[in-house]
């Protein structure tokens, strides 16, 4: 009895620290944002024509998941500028920057983010980007 007392003892301590193991994942790390990141887009317009553009994203702050920046364009040779505000999802992996009127929702991993853009101003636009930061 006591040799089946003292294996019972054993497995619920086995058990108990596997099951500790496996619940003490510790919390996903917040990715650095900050600073300017880069890349090329092609848009649909609204008169049917393609549309090019470099794209420059730069968060000039974070604070844990918030983010605040910037978002400079070329539209018409005319070079635009607006101010984001965003948000990392807590898995660290996944982002949203918002713009007047519309907004980037994308992923990011290492040194890159893969961005969707929808603008639902007049007139509306959406693309994908990928930004590589400098």
């Amino acid at each position: 009895m006591r040799k089946r007392s003292a294996i019972l003892t054993a497995s619920a301590i086995a058990l108990v620290a596997v099951t500790l193991n496996g619940c003490s994942s510790s919390e996903p790390s917040t990715p650095n944002l900050v600073g300017t990141w880069s890349g090329n887009y092609a848009f649909p317009s609204i008169t049917n024509g393609v549309e090019k553009s470099p794209l420059t994203i730069t968060i000039n702050r974070q604070e844990g998941p918030l983010l605040w920046g910037t978002e400079t364009w070329v539209d018409k040779g005319k070079t635009l500028k607006a101010d984001l505000v965003g948000s990392l999802a807590p898995e660290g992996n996944q982002v949203t920057l918002a713009i007047a009127g519309g907004s980037f929702n994308g992923f990011v991993q290492d040194n890159t983010m893969s961005l969707q853009f929808v603008l639902t101003l007049n007139p509306p636009t959406a693309f994908y980007v990928t930004v590589t930061k400098q």
